[in-house]
């Protein structure tokens, strides 16, 4: 019998053995090249992931930077309407001349003296002060104001007398002893109306009790043929009140050291000034004569 054995399949021990020896160099083998391969495939699809997502970078960038140019579009296109606005002015712009250039220098010489030479409003007005009346008060310039006798000797007194610059008599101040009002009065009365009031400077309980007031009165004489009178000055609530009458009068009772009145007529007398109309009155009101008297009477001030 044949040494060599064989087996079920027809292949002899030797032949087996043989067989398995070259097998597991095959196997190995076989694996290497399995290896590599699959190595190299995923190398492959990794690069192809790489070069995907460069490109959907890139896509992306080059989306951005479209819109982008399409926003400065948009912007330069809605903001053009105004270019020309900032276009039109000159690069430089000469300055302005200045009044020494516009102007020789005597005109300018002059305008400034004549502004120099207008009185402010205070400058306008001066305070007088009366030793012998005991009495204070503004005085518009131009005007002038002369203590005068008043009184006798046995009802002392203080007088002044205040004139504007023609030498009209504007105003009269007297405080002292003074005896009683009167005067006659005609067959009929007169409209008495009050155009203006104001407080006084004056200080004092007295003024409180006499109720001293300035005040720039009408009696209206027309049917008569007489006019309308005024008086403008000091009144306390006996002289001041309104009621139609004959006579009118300006002053205060009570002070300390008797009657005070500081008025452009303390009583209705003949040739005393007058109005023509209501209308007249009125506009004398905005007239710089009639706030002159104002602010005079208004300030008014005893020292005594």
């Amino acid at each position: 019998m044949d040494s060599k054995r064989h087996d079920g399949h027809g292949l002899s021990m030797h032949d087996e053995s043989m067989e398995r020896s070259y097998r597991p160099e095959i196997d190995g083998n076989m694996l290497g090249v399995d290896s590599a391969d699959a190595e190299r495939k995923r190398k492959m699809r990794r690069l192809r992931i790489i070069v995907l997502v460069a490109l959907a970078a890139a896509v992306l960038a080059a989306g951005v930077l479209v819109a982008g140019n399409l926003g400065s579009q948009s912007q330069a296109q809605a903001g053009s309407p105004q270019a020309p606005a900032a276009t039109t002015a000159p690069a430089s712009t000469p300055p302005s001349p200045t009044a020494s250039e516009t102007a020789p220098a005597s005109t300018v010489a002059t305008a400034s003296a004549a502004a120099s030479a207008t009185p402010t409003p205070e400058l306008a007005w001066t305070s007088f002060v009366s030793a012998s009346a005991h009495a204070q008060f503004d005085l518009p310039m131009g005007w002038t104001a002369t203590d005068v006798p008043a009184g006798t000797a046995s009802s002392p007194a203080s007088g002044i007398q205040v004139k504007d610059e023609a030498g009209r008599l504007m105003a009269k101040f007297y405080y002292g002893a003074g005896g009683g009002v009167g005067g006659a009065c005609g067959p009929g009365t007169y409209k008495q109306t009050e155009l203006d009031k104001a407080a006084t400077s004056l200080t004092g309980q007295w003024v409180t009790t006499s109720q001293a007031r300035f005040s720039f009165r009408l009696l209206d004489q027309t049917a008569q043929g007489g006019g309308i009178g005024y008086q403008i000055g000091l009144v306390d609530k006996s002289s001041g009140e309104l009621r139609d009458s004959c006579l009118m009068y300006s002053f205060v009772s009570g002070a300390p050291k008797g009657t005070l009145s500081f008025a452009t007529s303390d009583a209705q007398a003949p040739g005393s000034r007058t109005f023509s109309t209501m209308a007249e009155a009125t506009q004398y009101l905005q007239t710089p004569e009639y706030q002159k008297l104002k602010r005079m009477i208004t300030s008014l001030q005893l020292t005594q």
